[in-house]
């Protein structure tokens, strides 16, 4: 009997050793993976690097700079230059005019449609939690049943003309869609 006690605890302690040895590799193993887990380089670009590059190679994100003023420039022809006016316009200054329009009132229509969906949604919300409420207690429909009537009533109503006003607001935003389509704007700026 005790042979067997002192088998059972010798080959207990042994298998408790050997875990502990087992985590204990494990962990030296996941250590050394993450040391030889290599890092990608990154390339940092200063004015050094691009100082022998070609101008015209470069690309640039973004419209060019103007070009410094002359400095032998006769201020009088700078004034007869203010007062004239032009009144005609480019005609890609008209259309780039009207695509930031449509532009505007698509985002517009965006913030309108997001701010009905989110008060319809509360609503519903409190619905639910004022019908739970109102069904939770059995003594409500016999106190005063008229009463949830017409709260209910008022929130179908209510919910009916919010979801009537978003089916319009994204009908008008459709419809701007369309616009900007057949106006030719990229669909980045649509969507």
């Amino acid at each position: 009997m005790k042979r067997t006690l002192y088998l059972l605890l010798g080959s207990m302690i042994l298998a408790v050793l050997a875990s502990s040895a087992l985590a204990q590799s494990l962990g030296d193993v996941a250590r050394q993976q993450r040391t030889e887990k290599k890092k990608p380089a990154v390339k940092v670009y200063t004015n050094d690097d691009l100082s022998g590059l070609d101008p015209d190679a470069v690309s640039v994100v973004g419209e060019p700079a103007p070009p410094p003023p002359d400095a032998t420039t006769d201020q009088k022809t700078d004034a007869k230059s203010d007062t004239k006016t032009d009144t005609k316009s480019a005609p890609g200054d008209d259309k780039a005019t009207g695509n930031d329009k449509i532009k505007g009132d698509i985002a517009e229509s965006k913030k309108q449609i997001a701010s009905l969906e989110h008060d319809i949604d509360i609503m519903q919300r409190e619905y639910r939690l004022r019908a739970a409420a109102y069904y939770a207690d059995a003594g409500n429909s016999l106190r005063d049943p008229k009463q949830w009537a017409e709260e209910d009533r008022k929130y179908q109503d209510d919910l009916k003309t919010k979801q009537d006003t978003l089916a319009d607001a994204k009908q008008k935003l459709s419809d701007l869609q369309d616009q900007g389509r057949k106006a030719g704007m990229p669909s980045a700026d649509i969507e």
